[in-house]
């Protein structure tokens, strides 16, 4: 009890890749399941509790899920890629961070081919970035609750509400993790580890 107490208010520090996957991957899914269920579940009202139910309803819910953690994931990668500030030499292994956390799980159904496409992805915005340029965490937020918000399984009349209400929980999230990066980074230790040629 004590121990996990311990965790909770005075987390280990992040040192090597396998601890930033585990990171990464619960933080990232920790925000998708709860901007996607509680986007749905007020967006419904009432009839929330029939809808939620429905297998067609959870089909579209499960895309809508599986896009938004890969889309958060990779924003989070974005993120702790500049406060490493080690430029493109930490690429590769960050990219492999990245498909590590979606190779966690079985491809989804919807998605047989695997996530090719967004590690393709990643790896370009890695590329087009200034490692002098701030992150721009409001933009990447907003971006990021617009896709959530194309792949939802419902929606309202209000669109532009809906859009505006998506982005800024996403932009709130990705501050937080960004706010909290400084106290869970070991820099130096984790950039030797990513560097290892045994990453």
């Amino acid at each position: 009890m004590l121990q996990q107490l311990k965790d909770r208010f005075f987390p280990s520090r992040i040192a090597t890749q396998p601890a930033l996957r585990r990171f990464i991957s619960g933080e990232a899914s920790y925000l998708a399941q709860r901007a996607t269920y509680e986007f749905s579940r007020n967006t419904l009202a009432w009839h929330g509790q029939h809808i939620l139910g429905e297998k067609g309803f959870n089909q579209v819910f499960a895309i809508c899920r599986w896009e938004s953690f890969a889309a958060i994931a990779a924003d989070m990668v974005f993120i702790v890629r500049a406060h490493l500030a080690a430029g493109q030499s930490l690429d590769p292994p960050l990219i492999k961070v990245y498909a590590d956390i979606l190779g966690e799980y079985p491809n989804p159904v919807h998605r047989p081919e695997g996530w090719g496409d967004c590690l393709a992805a990643l790896l370009a915005r890695f590329g087009g970035i200034s490692d002098e340029r701030p992150l721009d965490l409001k933009a990447m937020g907003y971006k990021t609750g617009a896709m959530i918000h194309s792949k939802a399984p419902v929606h309202s009349k209000n669109l532009n509400e809906e859009r505006a209400v998506l982005g800024a929980a996403m932009t709130f999230g990705l501050i937080s993790f960004n706010d909290r990066l400084p106290r869970r980074l070991e820099t130096a230790a984790l950039v030797q580890d990513l560097s290892s040629p045994a990453t």
